[in-house]
This record gives C-alpha cells, sequence and structure tokens, in this order.
C-alpha cells in the first residue's frame, strides 16, 4: 500500500506559491527632491518576494508591475523605516569612543549582539558620555521611488 500523505505533502510543496524574483532599476528621493540612491545604469536590485528583503510596502507594489514597467511610489515613515524615536537614542560612556569620533556629526561603528556592524551617528558630547542615535538614517522620511521593472518572474509552483 502506498504511503499517500507523504505524496500529498509533496503536492502541497510543488503548488506553494514561492514567491516571485524581481529585477529593478531605481531612484530614491526624499521630499526635497534630493537623490538619496539610484542603481540606474548599474546592476539591477533583485530580490525574492515574501523573505523579508524588501520594504513591505515597496514589494507590494512591485510585484503588481509587469518587466517594462515603470512606476513612482511614495511611502510614509511608518511604511518605510519608521518614525524617529527617542528610544533608539543611546547614551555611552564617552571612553567606548574614539577620540577622533568625538564630535556631533561623526559616524561610528557599532557592534550589535549578534556580532553585525551598524553605523550610528553621535548626536551628543557631554563630558563623560555620549549619545548615540540608533535610528535608521531614512527613519521620519517620507521615501519617493521611480522604479522600473526589469523582470518579474515566478519562483516556483503552477504558472
Amino acid at each position: 500500500m502506498k504511503d499517500h500523505s507523504t505524496f500529498d505533502q509533496l503536492q502541497q510543496i510543488i503548488q506553494q506559491d514561492l514567491g516571485h524574483l524581481i529585477a529593478f532599476e531605481y531612484t530614491l528621493r526624499l521630499e526635497s527632491g534630493e537623490e538619496v540612491d539610484s542603481n540606474i545604469g548599474q546592476e539591477p536590485f533583485v530580490f525574492q518576494t515574501g523573505t523579508d528583503e524588501m520594504l513591505p510596502a515597496l514589494e507590494a507594489e512591485l510585484i503588481q508591475l509587469q518587466a517594462g514597467e515603470t512606476k513612482r511610489v511614495i511611502l510614509s515613515p511608518e511604511q518605510a523605516y519608521g518614525q524617529v524615536t527617542t528610544a533608539n537614542f543611546k547614551t555611552v560612556p564617552i571612553h567606548l569612543i574614539p577620540e577622533e569620533a568625538r564630535t556631533v556629526g561623526r559616524k561610528v561603528a557599532s557592534m550589535g549582539p549578534d556580532g553585525s556592524e551598524r553605523i550610528v551617528d553621535v548626536v551628543a558630547v557631554r563630558d563623560d558620555t555620549i549619545v548615540l542615535d540608533f535610528n535608521h538614517p531614512l527613519a521620519g522620511k517620507t521615501l519617493h521611488f521611480e522604479v522600473k521593472v526589469l523582470a518579474n518572474e515566478k519562483c516556483g509552483g503552477p504558472a
């Protein structure tokens, strides 16, 4: 007698929507019109949907576009990197920051608990402490994307 449960599980896996592979070009600007980033004329940005590689609101817009289509997408701070929060300002002893970086506006590398490195801003220098801003650099900003999808292919499952 055949094991139907294994066959059924295999069918479910085959029929799963494994997302889309999307390649696109973009230019990112702030509300002021200042260009923050662009990959026009360079390698396209390629990602798989459903893997948390992309801002969810931008991913939702990109997945609707076919190869060759363009769109302007505006993301509020809540749809992008959130608002600037005081909880993301951390005070550290001054001796932990190299002397040459003890200036407001300087950027310093910070090591996370998982070993990842992150660049943060020095926002205040006091007698024996320094205040660092761990907010994302684009927190509190409305993001204006101009995108052009170069490819939008289903990764697996039924066509």
